[in-house]
């Protein structure tokens, strides 16, 4: 047996104490008076016999229950290896304070359990020994080590955080924290409900680290959770339908009836339709989304489902134009065809630039470029065109009909990763097939009609490449050459016609049943620059359009009903990226707004999806990474375990039984035994 605090063993000379009341008081005798004297002897042997033995008795006691005490303070334990006991201890206290963790137990949160049991561990350990106690949060106070005083004050805080992480990058900080302090012991311990998805640890190693799991458990594990939405159409326009897309998920191991399913729009809440949803399955759900005014349209989805909450709203939010912008680059005359066409469409907004007046700082605020005939493009124009293309805009191009060499053609096609223009064919070639499976054609026609005029040309270059290219041909020769192609680069998309588009090569320009409907859906293509909706702690810029800052100064501000905050930012070109690293905290609709308050664009927040599945790693699998797990016994009072753990079996407690024993015994023989 050893002793933790073995100097509090000299305490044990209090024994004297009980030895010395001994010797003096219980000796001290009494005149008693008797009538008759005839039995004297016979009572005063006796009475000292039995007054001999009770003291006595009192006197072992009062010593055994001064030893005890003494050892309580000393802290007795048996050692279960060599150096068990020995030297001071770095310990590290994860607590998952993830949105799960506000499932009940019982009728308490995990998370108020999981604080009591690091608080348990806490005081399983010495005054000399240090903690690191650390939650999903990373702030400050969780990156080095604390007093025992400071490690309870830091528990005691930790509230539910919108925040994730996985067990892998948790051991690795503790891990970091813990290696500063070298001579120490280092141990480890995980407060988590070990949800499979969080779970992971990879090839963390470290054998100087002991680590111990906590593993708590939820009375319910059922949760019915949005996942995401999107529009099929990247651009909402004024009174134009655009379908919404909506992904739910049961991952419980029932199935569940009668979800409701709801949109708020401006504050109202309109019912759209109940889901049954089979269990561990994911099903999606459309409807007809009309924007009815223009500007940022902040959306809410929402359903009903107990108790996990968290993940019931999905909000989004997107720009609503009341014009597409489109912007035609000509040789000098627009094609007459094409003049017609874009000016036809009523939700056409079109700017019509020479060649060699180009306005490249505008080519942000476009959806669709189209390229009508020029015999050349300049290097500047290229890059331009490769970057408005990366960003999620579309490129149209119409070459130049009969030409030997068609400068840069090649170049911008390299770039966007798509077939080349080779060489000129004066063939009449017509088309056998449009591809209605692409979204420029999808939906466009109720009925396959056999009458639909399909157009033909009289001359066109042949597409070419010597690698694989990413293509979905739109039309197709009855020679089975492409006479469009649609090749998506990054956000954007190239579309690639073979034959130029005046009349002198081609009449697709007067099949208006196919061009007109062409023109539209190209520009509602790609992918919009502006997220629908990002996830807290995972996504760390928001990347928006912006009006031209009016100062060098000015600071733009993300503002919502509950919080706002100035975010990091930097700006680039006409776009600027706001940095959410550490300021986002609520799920909602956010504002962006300047130094005068004026609102120049809308984001949508939602909380991270990972925690929606409630599945845990049993036992087996928790041990499976190398973690030892109390048992139940243990886990009603941890700070035992803790001391048995990096001592050995701890004896203070039966020390501080056996000393109120040991006290109990001495009153009853002095109330009880009378001589």
């Amino acid at each position: 047996m050893q002793f933790l605090f073995p100097g509090f063993l000299l305490a044990a000379l209090a024994i004297a104490i009980p030895i010395l009341i001994h010797l003096f008081y219980f000796r001290r005798f009494k005149p008693i008076y008797f009538t008759n004297v005839r039995f004297l002897r016979e009572i005063k042997e006796e009475t000292a016999s039995r007054s001999r033995l009770r003291n006595l008795l009192v006197l072992l006691a009062r010593i055994l229950a001064i030893l005890f005490l003494v050892a309580a303070f000393a802290q007795p334990f048996l050692p279960r290896g060599e150096s068990a006991g020995q030297g001071p201890k770095a310990v590290g206290i994860y607590i998952d304070n993830s949105f799960s963790m506000g499932a009940l137990s019982k009728d308490v949160p995990l998370l108020e359990v999981a604080k009591t049991k690091a608080l348990s561990i806490v005081e399983g350990y010495g005054p000399e020994d240090r903690f690191q106690v650390m939650s999903n949060d990373y702030s400050g106070q969780e990156q080095r080590l604390l007093s025992r005083e400071q490690a309870r004050d830091l528990i005691s805080g930790i509230q539910l955080s919108p925040r994730v992480q996985d067990l892998e990058t948790v051991l690795q900080r503790q891990q970091q924290i813990l290696r500063q302090e070298s001579e120490r012991k280092k141990f480890s311990y995980l407060i988590s409900d070990f949800q499979r998805t969080t779970s992971f640890i990879g090839d963390f190693k470290d054998t100087a680290m002991t680590i111990a799991a906590i593993p708590l458990q939820a009375v319910q594990e059922q949760n019915v959770s949005i996942d995401s939405a999107w529009f099929e159409g990247p651009v909402l326009i004024v009174q134009q339908a655009n379908p919404l897309v909506v992904q739910v998920t049961n991952h419980g191991d029932e199935d569940v009836e009668q979800i409701r399913l709801s949109l708020i729009e401006n504050g109202q809440e309109k019912p759209i339709s109940q889901l049954a949803i089979p269990k561990g399955m994911t099903v999606t759900d459309t409807l007809i989304y009309t924007p009815q005014r223009p500007g940022w349209e902040p959306l809410v989805l929402k359903i009903t489902d107990f108790p996990v909450q968290f993940d019931d709203q999905y909000f989004l939010t997107s720009e609503v134009k009341e014009r597409i912008d489109v912007l035609v680059i000509h040789g000098g005359r627009p094609t007459p065809f094409l003049e017609r066409g874009v000016r036809g469409i009523q939700a056409f907004d079109p700017v019509f630039q020479q060649g060699n007046q180009v306005d490249y700082g505008q080519f942000a605020n476009y959806q669709l470029i189209v390229l009508d005939e020029l015999t050349g493009l300049s290097s500047g124009l290229i890059s331009e065109l490769e970057q408005f293309i990366r960003g999620g805009g579309n490129v149209l191009v119409f070459p130049k009909g009969d030409q030997t060499q068609l400068n840069g053609y090649a170049d911008l096609c390299s770039k966007a990763g798509a077939r080349i223009l080779e060489s000129w064919e004066s063939t009449v070639r017509e088309v056998s097939n449009l591809n209605t499976n692409s979204y420029i054609f999808q939906d466009v026609y109720t009925n396959a009609r056999s009458n639909l005029k399909l157009p033909a040309s009289k001359g066109n270059y042949r597409l070419k490449s010597n690698r694989p290219v990413n293509e979905e041909v739109l039309m197709t020769y009855r020679d089975g050459q492409p006479m469009i192609g649609r090749y998506p680069f990054e956000l954007g998309n190239l579309f690639l016609s073979a034959a130029p588009l005046s009349s002198e090569y081609s009449d697709l320009g007067s099949t208006g049943e196919v061009f007109i409907p062409m023109l539209y859906k190209m520009a509602l293509s790609g992918r919009s620059n502006n997220q629908l909706a990002y996830t807290i702690g995972r996504d760390k810029e928001v990347e928006l359009n912006v009006p031209a800052r009016k100062t060098a100064e000015s600071l733009l501000r993300l503002r919502s009903e509950k919080e706002e905050f100035v975010p990091v930012q930097r700006y680039i070109g006409s776009r600027v990226k706001l940095g959410v690293v550490d300021g986002m905290g609520q799920a909602g609709i956010y504002q962006v707004v300047d130094d005068q308050d004026s609102e120049l664009g809308a984001v949508a927040f939602n909380f991270d999806r990972v925690e929606s599945d409630l599945e845990m790693l049993d036992a087996d699998g928790i041990k499976a990474n190398g973690f030892v797990i109390p048992d139940e016994t243990a886990l009603a009072d941890l700070s035992i375990w803790v001391g048995e753990q990096e001592r050995g079996v701890v004896l203070w407690r039966w020390c501080v039984i056996l000393a109120l024993m040991f006290i109990a015994i001495e009153s009853l023989l002095l109330r009880f035994w009378k001589t």
